[in-house]
């Protein structure tokens, strides 16, 4: 076994050495070692490893390069683009003109989210019963079920923003002033509840505690609650704000459907003050 061990490497090494040969033109080069054979065994192994040629080597050195580039670009693209996302403050639409027609504005934008949800149901069962329909890939290939999530995303940030603007028009109301948007208090539109809206929503709570908007309050607690950043409030803020809530339930002269928002809130609250 011994002498055959030999030979293989000698012709391993006659290829590498004889350049001429047509072998060695049609298959790459191989380095043969010897390993160490596991105890008990008397024989010895062959480690045959292919070997790439420098040209190769260098070919694949300057894809990689390329590679590390393209993506270096591509990062500094979207970076840029998150930027100016950031930077972006689209118009405000006008404001309502009064909380009976900022509660309309909110029912509008319920019906036109519960329209964009049954559509993304519509694309969703399309996309199932399509030939095109691969589990492991799941929706991702179905632009049009992108477009309807993305819709609906759009959809659900405007309800959020009706809620809040119907808080400012009962502000307005009670301070004797004309109607405002919520850019009065630096929210951005289109953007939801980014960190620079999630402080606009401790702005606006201060303001609606100092002048007494009970119905205000409870409409920027909803908000924070379905997004989930009641713990993101002002804390002193939100503990004043919600203090004069909870007066306000006791003595039952809160409107229909408010109470539960409050005890969501106050809910929300405790745990993100354990959590703390």
């Amino acid at each position: 076994l011994p002498e055959a061990s030999g030979s293989v490497a000698a012709m391993s090494s006659s290829a590498v050495a004889h350049h001429s040969s047509l072998a060695w033109r049609r298959a790459p080069a191989v380095a043969v070692g010897r390993v160490r054979a596991p105890r008990g065994r008397s024989g010895r192994g062959i480690a045959i490893v292919a070997k790439r040629s420098a040209k190769k080597r260098q070919s694949r050195k300057l894809e990689k390069r390329d590679d590390v580039r393209d993506m270096q670009k591509r990062m500094e693209e979207r970076r840029a683009a998150a930027e100016a996302a950031a930077k972006f403050r689209p118009e405000p639409p006008p404001p309502p003109e009064n909380p009976a027609a900022a509660a309309e504005r909110v029912e509008a934008r319920l019906v036109a989210f519960r329209e964009a949800l049954e559509r993304v149901g519509e694309e969703k069962r399309a996309a199932r019963e399509s030939d095109e329909w691969d589990p492991a890939r799941g929706y991702k290939p179905f632009d049009d079920v992108q477009d309807a999530v993305y819709e609906l995303a759009c959809c659900k940030t405007e309800v959020y923003e009706a809620y809040l603007e119907r808080a400012l028009a009962l502000l307005c109301q009670a301070k004797n002033e004309p109607p405002a948007s919520l850019d009065k208090f630096d929210w951005v539109y289109e953007r939801g509840l980014d960190e620079s809206n999630v402080r606009t929503l401790s702005f606006m709570l201060a303001a609606l505690a100092k002048n007494n908007v009970a119905s205000g309050m409870v409409e920027v607690f909803r908000v924070a609650c379905e997004c989930g950043v009641v713990g993101a409030l002002d804390k002193n803020i939100a503990k004043k704000a919600m203090a004069t809530l909870a007066d306000l339930n006791d003595m039952d002269l809160l409107d229909a459907g408010e109470p539960e928002i409050v005890d969501a809130a106050a809910r929300a609250m405790q745990t993100a003050a354990e959590e703390a």
